[in-house]
């Protein structure tokens, strides 16, 4: 582990993960990172739901559930949140540890949406190759086909004709054994 994923002895990698194309991060998590009990992170989120506009938060917030062992399987709701939903979450969390915290969540969606960024240019490059080599080669193919209909209709009758010929010449010239 490297240096650059610590953050005041926080690797900020586990703070947020990939979900599409886009870093997000969850209940559970801004939770176990800041020491409080998921019960009050939801509370806090779902008291920030309503206060933001319903756009806001369809944009940033996703209620799933996952079964919780402790419960016998019963559904535990928990929020997952993109980096705005976060910052809107967090925002009035204070003190020296908050803000170390905000700064490793930070750190982590600026590290992922770099993960992301060049995830998407390197598979783009590759993407572009492949397609120039599909269409070198769909050019190959066709020129091979054109001079294989070429070969076959016209080329190789006349040959195959010449050769006859001269075949036939040959037999005429050669002396008779009587």
């Amino acid at each position: 582990m490297t240096n650059l994923m610590l953050v005041n002895d926080i690797d900020f990698r586990e703070l947020v993960f990939l979900s599409g194309a886009s870093a997000e991060t969850d209940t559970f998590k801004v939770s176990l990172a800041f020491k409080k009990g998921h019960k009050d992170i939801l509370r806090k989120t779902r008291s920030v739901i309503k206060s933001c506009s319903p756009q806001f938060a369809e944009r940033n917030f996703t209620l799933c559930h996952e079964n919780n062992n402790l419960q016998n399987g019963k559904p535990q709701p928990f929020y997952r949140m993109t980096r705005d939903g976060w910052m809107m979450l967090v925002m009035g969390f204070t003190g020296d540890e908050a803000v170390r915290l905000k700064e490793a969540f930070i750190n982590a969606f600026n590290w992922m949406t770099d993960v992301i960024t060049n995830n998407i240019r390197t598979m783009e490059q590759e993407r572009n190759e492949v397609i120039l080599e599909f269409m070198k080669e769909k050019d190959v193919a066709s020129m091979s086909g054109r001079l294989l209909n070429r070969w076959g209709r016209i080329k190789k009758p006349q040959l195959l004709n010449q050769i006859a010929e001269i075949e036939e010449r040959g037999q005429l010239l050669l002396p008779s054994i009587e």
